[in-house]
Formats: structure tokens, sequence, C-alpha cells
């Protein structure tokens, strides 16, 4: 039986819908480079939901890999990659062009959800990572700032990975 809760995350138009299972492993707003131009790419597209906050960052909730399934709509998610090497792939729905993750071909045991994809009660975002290509004043303040990843980020992202390894290791 997977883990509890179950989360449910559609695109706009219902088309496509994903699941994860257990708690995320957290709810950060990414300001990178990267997710900044790959965001303002997906919201050009024609009849795109906005991808990126109101502080210019993408929300996301972070799951494990193996905690995140598709259940409607597959192969009608497709990835973009800003640069061809990139390891980073955004998935989108092809339907209506709604950002739904990103996911990653290296070895990276999680993906990071879009949080405004998600149905019902949603936990909020935590706090602002990858600000230190901005200007402060172009970062709100309505959440703690990180320049880059903090720590309780990188040990909870840590932590799940042991959790999935040693779930492995039992199973």
């Amino acid at each position: 039986m997977p883990p509890q809760p179950r989360h449910t995350s559609s695109c706009a138009c219902g088309a496509v819908l994903l699941e994860a299972f257990g708690p995320p492993i957290d709810a950060v707003a990414c300001h990178c480079a990267d997710c900044r131009n790959a965001g303002q790419r997906i919201q050009a597209l024609p009849e795109a939901p906005p991808v990126l906050d109101a502080g210019g960052g993408t929300a996301f909730l972070v799951f494990r890999k193996d905690r995140m399934r598709p259940v409607r709509g597959a192969e009608r998610l497709r990835a973009l990659k800003l640069k061809p090497a990139s390891p980073t792939s955004r998935y989108i729905a092809t339907c209506c062009n709604a950002m739904m993750y990103a996911g990653f071909d290296d070895a990276k045991h999680w993906v990071s959800m879009h949080r405004d994809r998600f149905q019902g009660e949603v936990p909020a975002v935590r706090m602002r990572v990858c600000t230190g290509s901005l200007p402060d004043d172009a970062v709100p303040t309505d959440l703690p700032r990180h320049r880059g990843y903090p720590l309780s980020l990188i040990g909870r992202l840590v932590l799940a990975g042991l959790g999935k390894w040693m779930r492995g290791a039992a199973g």
C-alpha cells in the first residue's frame, strides 16, 4: 500500500492527472535562472496557465521519484529541455500547455511537481531558494530567502534518498 496522504495534480483542462504519495519532501519556490527562463517560455505558450508566482519563482512540491506516477494522460506529457545536454526536463501537458513537473535524467531521486497543479489542501511554500543571481530587492520577503540550497533542504533530500535506498535494500 502506498504511503499516505495521496496528492493529486492535474493539468488546467484535466486531461492529465498525476498522483504523489506521502508527505512532500519540501515545498519551495525556486528562483534559479533556469526555472525563471523555463517559466517564461512555458507561460508564453498558447493558453498556458501561469508558471511563475508573483515573486518570479516557480513553486514546487518535491517528492521522491518513486512516489509519483501518472494516472491519466501520460501520453500527453512532453519534455522541455532548455539545453539539449541539460539533465533537467520540465514536463508540460500538451493539451493545455500546463507545466506539471520537473524531472531529472541524472541520479536525482526526486521530482519537483508544480504546486499550482495540485488540488485540495496543498502545503504552503516554506522558502525561496536559488535567489543569489537576483538583486535583493527583486525577491519578495514574504518567506525565508536562500541564495542557494539551504542545509535544511539538502538534509531533507538526503534523508528521502536514504529512505528510498533502505526501502529498495529491504524489498
